[in-house]
């Protein structure tokens, strides 16, 4: 495996049994086991469906499942696990009756979330599938059911809930085997989706779901393909290329092709995990909308929806799905209208962690959504005229928003500051000037409307102004007045003029 697997060895707490396939196959020890554990809770999903039917036999088999899973992974690193969510189960058991509630414990597991996320960055930074990842998931699991339970008690009280906070409300805190079977809940506890509590005991009490058979096997055919793709494909496109000195003196457009490239590429790896963990969802019956009879009550990914997305926004709503619905019910819909966005990504990007790329991608994308929004609202409206001006739009918009995803999202992937600020040098800034630009365009129209506006009063003036005296050439009266003077006797018209005189002498 060579000293870096070495290194990943040495810093390993999982299971090393399958450590013969992993050198077989040149991969790492942990993505054997994260894959191969996948693969077990697909099997272990179709038979706590077929033959698991009791409700607390259910959450017992999804509490031991997950147990051993997580153990077999990350080994002692499991009391993290518990540690965090211990903490959350305690605040939500005792601190129910303070509105505060949710914010303490939203603090507490972000707090230890972001000491694991400092810890793995600096203790060991060469280190990728480590007990993070479940606690990421863990961390929305108890933030997002501590708000459920605040905005039951505010339904009591017949205060006002968004939407989403009026779905996902529950009225009673779930007991002891409920939470660690939430919690441990071997479907998603490696790599997600989110899934919900209400969702969650719902799955357990009332499964009504039909056979998942078809929609299973269509989501791992397209897991593997993902997998082939990252690792057959990928390594000729390498993210870590856009370090090399080489690739800063390219041309202009030969680095933004090659960015697009890399960055497509590398979200593969991430299409193969989620939809893998979409697979093991639905055949255990996780994830049926009865009311739309489909599949995608709880995913992560709609793959072909954020390729083809024409807007910014429309693609990133397809994109790590289950973690946008948190972050909307966590934090967007909770906040002042004004903070909203940047909050909402201010958090995302302390979830993922503190690496630097981590924020110049978030906030870059906060800068771009709010652009894109200007955009759309002034300048979309006048392309939908016809079909062709529509179609022209689309097409111009999807081609820009795979330009500035790419442009956003390849810092996220190097993580470092000045490997990624060299980048950006080297292409100017120029999305990020763009945006800035973009603010400027409502300024723009509103001082052309006000020039409008003096303009039209203006004319309106001048154009007043001849009328009246039009208005006074044409009034009968003037005109007989002037035919009169002008057919009289000039004797006649002396003498009037001479006795006015004398009237006004």
């Amino acid at each position: 495996m060579g000293n870096k697997g070495d290194l990943l060895l040495s810093e390993y707490t999982g299971s090393t049994s399958l450590l013969a396939i992993a050198e077989f196959t040149s991969l790492s020890i942990d993505q054997i086991n994260f894959i191969a554990c996948q693969f077990l809770a697909v099997i272990l999903s179709f038979i706590l469906k077929k033959y698991v039917k009791h409700p607390r036999a259910r959450l017992m088999y999804c509490l031991i499942s997950g147990i051993c899973i997580c153990n077999f992974c990350f080994g002692v690193q499991i009391f993290h696990v518990l540690i965090s969510a211990g903490l959350s189960f305690v605040l939500i058991r005792y601190c129910c009756r303070s509105t505060y509630m949710p914010w303490y414990v939203f603090i507490v597991s972000m707090l230890y979330l972001a000491w694991l996320h400092m810890r793995r960055q600096f203790l060991a930074p060469g280190y990728s599938l480590d007990i993070t990842a479940p606690l990421m998931v863990l961390t929305q699991k108890v933030t997002s059911l501590a708000f459920a339970i605040n905005d039951g008690k505010k339904q009591k009280a017949d205060k006002k809930n968004s939407e989403l906070e009026k779905a996902y409300a529950i009225s009673e805190v779930p007991d002891a085997l409920e939470f660690w079977s939430y919690i441990f809940q071997f479907q998603s506890m490696l790599a997600g989706p989110l899934v919900f509590f209400k969702d969650f005991r719902q799955f357990i009490y009332y499964d009504e779901s039909p056979s998942s058979v078809v929609v299973v096997l269509k989501k791992l055919f397209g897991s593997i393909f993902f997998a082939l793709l990252y690792l057959k494909v990928a390594p000729s496109y390498n993210i870590s290329h856009l370090r090399e000195e080489e690739f800063l003196q390219r041309a202009f457009w030969n680095k933004i092709v090659f960015i697009h490239v890399s960055t497509s590429l590398e979200r593969s790896k991430y299409y193969h995990a989620w939809i893998l963990s979409d697979a093991v969802c639905n055949a255990s019956g996780l994830g049926y909308k009865k009311e739309t009879k489909s599949w995608d009550l709880v995913t992560n990914v709609d793959a072909l929806a954020f390729e083809l997305g024409t807007n910014f926004k429309n693609s990133l709503d397809q994109w790590n799905i289950g973690t946008m619905k948190w972050l909307r019910y966590v934090v967007y819909d909770r906040c002042s209208p004004r903070i909203r966005t940047v909050a909402t990504y201010a958090c995302s990007a302390c979830w993922h962690g503190f690496y630097p790329g981590y924020y110049i991608t978030f906030f870059s994308g906060a800068l771009f959504t709010s652009s894109a929004r200007i955009v759309r609202r002034l300048i979309r409206p006048h392309f939908m005229m016809n079909t062709v001006l529509k179609s022209s739009y689309d097409f111009t918009s999807w081609f820009i928003t795979r330009v500035v995803i790419a442009y956003a999202s390849f810092s996220f992937c190097l993580l470092d500051f000045f490997p990624s600020l060299n980048v950006y040098r080297s292409l100017y800034f120029f999305v990020h000037i763009a945006a800035l630009a973009v603010f400027l365009l409502p300024t723009i129209k509103s001082l052309g409307r006000k020039n409008n506006a003096v303009s039209s009063s203006t004319n309106g003036v001048r154009n007043g102004i001849m009328n009246n005296g039009n208005s006074r050439h044409n009034d009968p009266l003037h005109v007989m007045s002037k035919q009169r003077h002008s057919n009289s006797d000039p004797k006649i018209v002396t003498a009037e003029n001479e006795m006015t005189k004398l009237k006004t002498g």
